[in-house]
């Protein structure tokens, strides 16, 4: 049986949602990488921002709603810390517990998914933010996918509460990062010695669902 891993480029934590949505997975488990509150507020922000622009409510906040509380078919857990991320993902239930629960005839063909949501993110403000503490989360989590027979797919999404951050979101994968933890930066805008782009780390184990819009250039932090 051959797994689906892939890396979803997408802007907004909604278009992920309804990417997910779409997948008609016969179970979810969505990985959310921050607190509950930190995912609620980026809702509200994107929501707030749609019905300035339109003069109507976003329906996938609706969604987005029912989606989280669907628990028949929707797994969702909150991983705020790399090392939440990390142990959670180590210690998923065994084969066949994961994805519990009643599920429709019609369903048992179709494979479960396992999302997670802003995992490179994550890294961020760690001495893990290399290929080195990168490489180990992505196996980790192509690991849990393989043990527990599910598709697995990834998203970096911007934050939409803080329009001044330009350090989340799709750029993350074109973003430089030094080859080995705890290395010492250049200056404020390079590391010193070898650096590899995010997605390099990342196309070891992922494909990319590209967009149709040209990616970011790549950018050193």
């Amino acid at each position: 049986m051959i797994l689906a891993r892939q890396i979803y480029l997408g802007n907004w934590v909604t278009d992920f949602i309804q990417h997910i949505l779409d997948h008609d997975a016969s179970r979810t488990l969505l990985i959310i990488c921050s607190t509950r509150d930190a995912f609620l507020r980026q809702l509200l922000a994107i929501t707030r921002a749609y019905s300035s622009e339109t003069g109507e409510s976003h329906s996938i906040l609706t969604k987005t709603i029912g989606l989280l509380s669907d628990s028949r078919r929707i797994q969702v857990a909150y991983c705020p810390t790399l090392e939440n991320l990390r142990a959670y993902l180590a210690v998923l239930p065994s084969p066949g517990d994961l994805m519990q629960g009643h599920v429709a005839e019609n369903q048992k063909a179709r494979r479960p998914l396992m999302a997670i949501l802003d995992s490179v993110a994550l890294h961020l403000q760690t001495s893990e933010f290399s290929a080195q503490g990168l490489s180990r989360t992505f196996a980790t989590a192509v690991e849990a996918a393989s043990r527990e027979g599910v598709d697995l797919v990834l998203c970096e999404c911007q934050d939409a509460a803080n329009h001044g951050d330009s350090e989340r979101g799709e750029v993350l994968w074109y973003t430089n990062v030094p080859l080995l933890n705890s290395s010492v930066r250049r200056g404020e805008s390079a590391w010193l010695g070898r650096s590899v782009p995010v997605k390099r780390v990342a196309q070891r184990w992922f494909e990319f669902n590209e967009s149709s819009q040209p990616a970011p250039e790549t950018m050193h932090i």
